[in-house]
């Protein structure tokens, strides 16, 4: 894998979230089922361009993990974010933030920053230490709104800290080198 292609990562530990403004009332925040299968893969599908991973995510997820969005004069999944344990090398306590999303035709509703909040949530009262994601450098959108959550550029190395700084830039924020962690956080013991 070349280096660009390896994706930005955030943290998060459990301080409580900021306050957000509401989505519009056309849509319901709730909690994912097996039903939503075939619109979240329609939707997901406008976002991405990887198979669906609803199978995944519905079965890692974090009890009371799975948010979705319905539009509700369809009844559509239109939006997503999980809270869920995925371990990863540099993430081996796993809880994570994973595939958020918002159909194309429903961005700058809200919903989507609903979504994540409503995982990120469920992530700040797991039992881990803290939380990561990753994400792309061009998905600006959902930085920004985890960047309101209080979520964590991890500056891992100097490519790291160049791209975060580009990111800021396009988000026409200001980036402080030193405020940002360079490393996971180690479990604590209890």
């Amino acid at each position: 894998m070349d280096q660009k292609s390896e994706q930005l990562q955030m943290i998060r530990c459990s301080d409580p979230l900021p306050q957000i403004k509401s989505h519009s009332p056309r849509y319901l925040i709730r909690q994912g089922s097996d039903q939503d299968r075939r619109s979240f893969n329609q939707s997901f599908q406008t976002a991405f361009d990887h198979p669906s991973p609803f199978d995944k995510l519905m079965n890692n997820k974090l009890p009371s993990g799975f948010w979705v969005a319905e539009y509700k004069p369809t009844g559509s999944v239109v939006a997503s974010a999980t809270a869920g344990i995925f371990p990863m090398l540099e993430h081996s306590v796993g809880h994570s933030l994973q595939w958020v999303f918002c159909h194309k035709s429903h961005l700058g509703t809200g919903v989507g920053q609903a979504t994540i909040a409503a995982a990120t949530q469920v992530l700040i009262h797991s039992d881990a230490n803290y939380s990561y994601l990753t994400t792309d450098d061009f998905r600006l959108p959902a930085i920004d709104i985890y960047l309101k959550l209080r979520w964590k550029p991890l500056l891992i190395d100097a490519m790291h800290v160049q791209r975060w700084s580009d990111v800021f830039t396009s988000l026409d924020r200001r980036f402080v080198q030193n405020e940002w962690p360079v490393k996971s956080p180690t479990k604590s013991s209890d």
